[in-house]
């Protein structure tokens, strides 16, 4: 990796914990991802991502603040990221988790908070995230009640916060307070670019994210052939770099490992053994993939 201290130090992070951050992480990448055996090809791009992800990427979210652009931090999928490509921003995932700096997130909130929420306050308070520290703004979503709370006191430690509602059923009425939401955020993304959201552009942003959407499907897809092509781990941490990377790079290089995968289809070659026994495990990732730590 480059040097980017200078970078890191003018985005306010505290150097001597973020660099013991990326030691445990490129250890722990090390040990899950690259211990793997016969991994497709395809997955170096993706290697070499998570290798820059606190460097290379970060550079280019702050080349291109230089050029007038803005980033959009997001916790969850339903920010939509075709509103904020439509406005010429950059949409980039923030959730993290670690149990980073748990003790000074709990000076803001209740210590039976959720781990994720309060993953979410150490990284910010430890500063050592800099995807936070590069966010012009960073938006929150009402998705349960501990993150209602919790954004009352997030708003107090970051620059920018923007909360989204969202509906907590299926209705009509929730399919209009949605309609609202986007609207209302639309127009404050409008405010904050200096762009304005039109039918064109918000086309063109929709068939760009559709497009990253597809290519994922396309892999899922893949993973249902016997002997499998590829491990659920490089799975879970393609979905992962799906909310930082660039969308149409990430869109490319995902068809990439598809293609290769459908050539180790056809000659019936997999990471695991025909006929190996696959599990199946529910709930939050982040509770168990190393993915959101990385960020």
């Amino acid at each position: 990796m480059s040097d980017y201290n200078e970078m890191w130090a003018g985005l306010g992070l505290d150097l001597k914990t973020h660099e013991a951050v990326l030691e445990i992480v490129g250890k722990a990448y090390q040990d899950l991802f690259l211990s793997q055996k016969n991994r497709p090809k395809g997955m170096e791009y993706f290697d070499f991502v998570i290798s820059e992800i606190h460097g290379l990427r970060i550079k280019e979210l702050m080349d291109a603040k230089a050029e007038g652009r803005k980033v959009v931090g997001t916790f969850c999928v339903f920010v939509p990221e075709e509103i904020v490509l439509a406005l010429n921003a950059i949409c980039v995932g923030l959730c993290a988790g670690a149990e980073l700096a748990f003790d000074a997130a709990e000076q803001y909130i209740p210590r039976n908070t959720c781990s994720l929420i309060k993953s979410a306050f150490g990284f910010k308070l430890a500063k050592v995230c800099p995807y936070i520290e590069a966010s012009d703004i960073i938006v929150g979503e009402n998705t349960c009640d501990g993150k209602k709370k919790a954004y009352e006191s997030y708003g107090e430690i970051v620059d920018n916060l923007y909360v989204m509602d969202l509906p907590q059923m299926k209705s009509e009425s929730g399919k209009a307070l949605l309609k609202a939401e986007y609207i209302k955020f639309s127009e404050s993304l409008e405010e904050l670019t200096g762009q304005k959201l039109t039918i064109d552009n918000l086309k063109n942003a929709i068939e760009t994210v559709n497009k990253k959407r597809k290519a994922m499907h396309r892999l899922a897809k893949l993973r249902a052939a016997n002997p499998v092509p590829i491990s659920g781990l490089d799975v879970l941490l393609a979905n992962q770099v799906f909310f930082y990377d660039d969308p149409e790079r990430f869109t490319n290089s995902v068809n990439a490992i598809c293609d290769e995968l459908e050539q180790r289809i056809g000659k019936g070659e997999g990471v695991f053994a025909k006929d190996a026994p696959r599990i199946l495990i529910s709930g939050a990732p982040w509770q168990f993939q190393t993915g959101r730590f990385l960020i």
